[in-house]
């Protein structure tokens, strides 16, 4: 039997580094579950992500950018991208944030004289690619032939999938899951035998993306996973199958380099939106309040009619101060002022002094 990886339970953790870990856990699946002792070769664009995992190198606003742009609900890739990934120990706060991206394939049998024809398998003429059939309560994600996902549970749920993490509920969070659809041959009721290639090429694109989008939600890129490899010693898995690491890396690569051209505007998306004429709701509401009913226009009616003495009287009042104000003003007209009241009286005193001295002469 080959080597299970190392695992420290109370670390809730496996041996070494990043890169360490995930040469280890993605050791080759060969058919009927036999696995390659010999450490896995990561492809570069993986090896590079591992080896600093903390440096995303792309944000959560480009992501939904990235979704939104091509029409992707976040719904159907394991809930909001906002939102952070479950903990381990059952989502425990103070326990680790999930660490590990464990890729399964789901198996389906054909049936008799069907076969692993790409033109049958990668088509929706397969039941295996019908979102609708699907197992409920087995995963985290599902990925079709035709590159369609399905959350079953979302990032932020913890759930187990294999046996190696039955033993503890410390273990339930630790590990995100995601099944690919793949059909499976094999004599009598084994499932033994897998097409070759094993996934499509949509298949790896969508896986990737989920990739990313776990790494955004956790805040570092999480060590992938084969389940056939997490279950040696415990469980007798043979899956992924035909599992192509150097395609999937390929994938990684388009979908990083896509994603991280999205440039969302926040600021300017919230200007727009200021800007915006009202919904037609708030149309409606307004028209209607232009236009009050007649139960509105009589209690209008009335509140007018209570009003009309207040306003007769403080207008009599007002016409009345005009009024004595004009009177005023006309009467300061007439009456001379005092200055002038005392200078003719002093003309006055003049000439009766020139009058007077003159019959004296």
């Amino acid at each position: 039997m080959t080597t299970p990886c190392p695992f420290d339970s109370t670390q809730l953790t496996f041996e070494g580094s990043p890169i360490d870990q995930a040469r280890c856990l993605l050791r080759t699946v060969k058919r009927a579950g036999n696995v390659d002792e010999a450490k896995a070769n990561l492809p570069p664009v993986l090896s590079g992500l591992l080896a600093n995992p903390a440096t995303l190198g792309v944000t959560k606003a480009q992501v939904r950018s990235f979704l939104q742009t091509r029409g992707i609900a976040e719904s159907t890739v394991g809930g909001s991208v906002m939102d952070r990934v479950c903990h381990a120990n059952d989502d425990n706060p103070a326990a680790p944030l999930a660490r590990y991206f464990v890729i399964h394939d789901t198996s389906f049998k054909l049936d008799p004289g069907e076969d692993f024809d790409p033109a049958f398998i990668n088509t929706a003429a397969w039941s295996g690619n019908k979102l609708s059939g699907l197992a409920d309560g087995k995963t985290h994600i599902y990925i079709t032939r035709l590159g369609e996902t399905l959350t079953d549970r979302d990032y932020g749920t913890p759930w187990r999938a294999t046996r190696f993490e039955k033993p503890s509920v410390r273990f339930k969070g630790l590990f995100l899951h995601h099944e690919l659809v793949q059909p499976r041959m094999g004599p009598g009721p084994s499932d033994v035998d897998s097409p070759q290639p094993g996934f499509t090429p949509v298949q790896y694109a969508r896986l990737a993306l989920q990739y990313v989008i776990a790494g955004v939600r956790r805040g570092a890129w999480m060590v992938p996973v084969f389940h056939c490899v997490l279950d040696l010693g415990v469980g007798d898995h043979d899956d992924p199958q035909h599992f192509d690491l150097a395609a999937w890396d390929a994938a990684l690569q388009t979908a990083l380099a896509n994603v991280r051209t999205e440039q969302p505007e926040p600021a300017v998306s919230a200007v727009a939106t200021s800007m915006a004429p009202p919904p037609p709701a708030a149309s409606a509401t307004r028209a209607r309040r232009a236009k009050p009913r007649k139960a509105g226009r009589a209690k209008m009616a009335k509140k007018a009619k209570k009003a009309t003495p207040r306003k007769t009287a403080a207008g009599s009042a007002k016409r009345a101060s005009a009024r004595k104000t004009s009177a005023k003003k006309k009467s300061a007209k007439k009456a001379p002022s005092k200055r002038r009241s005392k200078a003719s009286a002093r003309k006055g005193a003049k000439k009766s002094k020139s009058k007077k001295s003159k019959k004296r002469a």
